[in-house]
């Protein structure tokens, strides 16, 4: 009993954690970031829904200082049904500008690209961190980050805040007090009720 009570409380510690970064993630203040496009290496990430229409994340490095590069997910465009490597017009600012952002997870590997990409703006299906590290030597790459704000040079940004997780801990919590109380109820059948019989 003790032990599956321990772990029914340490399961909603585990949701209470969750649900304190998620909140602190959405209450963030977006950072500001100052540098150029590096235009001609940006990325179609391929299979990417928003508003539950298909289409491409645009990634693109963002030069910040002397020798440094953040990778930006600027936003999405939709895919044209009708030829795959047709992508929507983007519109990507010449020289020094200012970006809002907020931080994200480094990109996993492995990358697969299309067999069929397009040469200036190649569509992938992932982020391959080495890829772009080889096309870009003599930079330092400095992280992820996702850009906010409102619909702007052709791209959409009404992204989505990802799951906690917590319904799982909760879940699994419901499961070890509902085990705490079958032993208890065993506990009192056995050891009471039916010896009092």
């Amino acid at each position: 009993m003790g032990l599956t009570l321990a772990l029914g409380f340490w399961q909603l510690d585990r949701a209470a954690q969750k649900e304190k970064l998620s909140q602190e993630r959405h209450n963030a203040e977006p950072i500001r970031l100052n540098g150029q496009w590096a235009a001609s290496q940006t990325l179609y990430v391929d299979n990417r829904q928003m508003n539950a229409k298909q289409g491409f994340f645009v990634v693109t490095p963002f030069f910040t200082s002397s020798n440094e590069y953040v990778l930006v997910q600027r936003g999405w465009i939709p895919r044209d049904f009708i030829d795959r490597k047709k992508l929507t017009p983007i519109e990507t600012p010449a020289g020094e500008v200012m970006i809002e952002a907020r931080q994200m997870p480094d990109p996993t590997p492995p990358a697969v690209f299309a067999k069929e990409a397009v040469s200036e703006h190649p569509i992938v299906a992932s982020i391959d961190l080495l890829v772009i590290r080889k096309a870009l030597p003599d930079k330092a790459y400095k992280g992820m980050v996702q850009q906010v704000g409102s619909a702007s040079e052709g791209l959409k940004r009404d992204w989505y805040e990802p799951a906690s997780g917590v319904e799982k801990h909760y879940g699994y919590a419901f499961q070890w007090f509902a085990l705490c109380a079958l032993v208890a109820g065993l506990y009192v059948w056995f050891q009471w009720i039916k010896k009092n019989k």
